[in-house]
């Protein structure tokens, strides 16, 4: 327990010498010791397992975080977060679109360390939980390790390197050959050794080459960018019968509001033609408007209250009620008596007339049908193939 109107994590005399348990003053030591573990690791630019051995050579231009810059004749430039495999890229710089904002000139290479600099990176490393399995001077079978190359030996198309083991305390050494076409290798550089495997960074290319020691190494090819998807030809249908179908362009109004094929059976159909629900509904439903009940909500609610149903029995609900109401009040009156210019007399004109005759009794056609709704601006007739 702290003392009084202290904080939990309070570093005091008192807190830290009195105030705390044993197994509390553990933890907080080692807290302690993590915390200068990091901040050693961070002043050393030691951000990785390699970064213990080899000293970074540029720093990331977004995020300024140490890293591994590779160069080459050709411009290109790569930024790496560790040595070895898998030569994962730093995530601030792996995009080739952002590589104009990469205008590092580091062209130093990165240099190894010295060793008592190495093992305090690594008890460091070890306390801070980056790597809680490496220590100088021992290696295990499985693991990647970092070889500094000191002489590169090129007859013909053969390659004989000697290199040491970063990790020695004896200066062990470490003879590899290979044969390529061009020299691979130079004196100072690094590469990543387990047992027979061999993996370094191709100067041309800037990429990975991973291959076994005495065989032949081929250049490193860039993967190449899948194909761009191709759009696949609409199979054509049978053709189909006319039929109502949605306009492409709102009204003017701008509703959402679109009569499907099913929707059109509840005005028209075998049983009930759109004249006689027309002659039935129209009467009723303009008493309602001028009794004030013009909503679709509403005249929907009075509808099914007083027991009127559509064409096909059911009850009325405010999109149908919505459709209705635009088919009995959508005609549209022709412009009444114009005024003529100054000093002529003003005649008069013939009387207002309904741009759609009345429904006549009997049964309408679906074209008759799709020239009314039309006007709404909601639905056309067209031949679908």
């Amino acid at each position: 327990m702290t003392g009084f109107n202290h904080y939990s994590n309070c570093t005091c005399g008192w807190c830290v010498n009195y105030g705390r348990s044993r197994v509390a003053l553990a933890d907080y030591e080692y807290n302690f010791r993590q915390r200068d573990a990091r901040l050693l690791l961070k002043r050393s630019g030691a951000n990785s397992v390699a970064g213990c051995y080899v000293n970074p050579n540029a720093r990331c231009p977004r995020c300024g975080v140490p890293v591994f810059f590779y160069a080459n004749a050709a411009g290109s430039r790569v930024y790496f977060d560790d040595l070895g495999p898998p030569w994962p890229k730093h995530p601030c710089t792996d995009n080739a679109r952002r590589s104009i904002l990469l205008n590092a000139t580091q062209t130093d290479r990165p240099t190894r360390r010295s060793k008592g600099e190495v093992k305090e990176l690594l008890s460091a490393a070890s306390t801070a939980g980056l790597s809680r399995f490496r220590s100088f001077g021992k290696r295990y079978e499985g693991e990647w390790t970092l070889v500094v190359i000191l002489a590169v030996d090129r007859r013909g198309q053969e390659n004989r390197v000697e290199g040491e083991f970063l990790d020695s305390e004896t200066n062990e050494a470490f003879w590899f050959t290979c044969r390529s076409e061009t020299p691979l290798f130079e004196v100072g550089e690094f590469v990543s050794v387990n047992g027979k495997q061999i993996s370094f960074v191709d100067r041309e290319t800037l990429l990975p080459v991973a291959f076994e020691n005495g065989s032949w190494v081929e250049p490193a090819q860039p993967t190449p960018e899948p194909p761009a998807p191709t759009s696949r030809p609409r199979p054509t249908s049978k053709s189909k019968p006319a039929q109502l179908i949605r306009k492409k362009q709102k009204n003017a109004n701008g509703s959402k509001y679109d009569m499907t094929k099913a929707e059109m059976a509840h005005f028209d159909n075998k049983k009930v033609t759109l004249a006689d629900l027309f002659g039935k509904l129209e009467p009723v439903v303009k008493s309602y408007a001028r009794e004030g009940t013009r909503k679709p909500r509403d005249v929907a609610n009075r509808l099914n209250a007083h027991g009127y149903r559509t064409a096909l029995g059911s009850k009325w609900t405010p999109r149908l009620v919505y459709f209705l109401l635009n088919l009995m009040f959508n005609d549209k009156p022709i412009s009444g008596p114009t005024q003529k210019p100054h000093g002529e007399t003003r005649q008069s004109t013939a009387p207002r007339q309904k741009t759609t005759p009345p429904l006549a009794s009997g049964e309408m056609s679906l074209d008759e049908i799709a020239s009314r709704l039309s006007r709404l601006g909601k639905i056309v007739r067209s031949e679908q193939t």
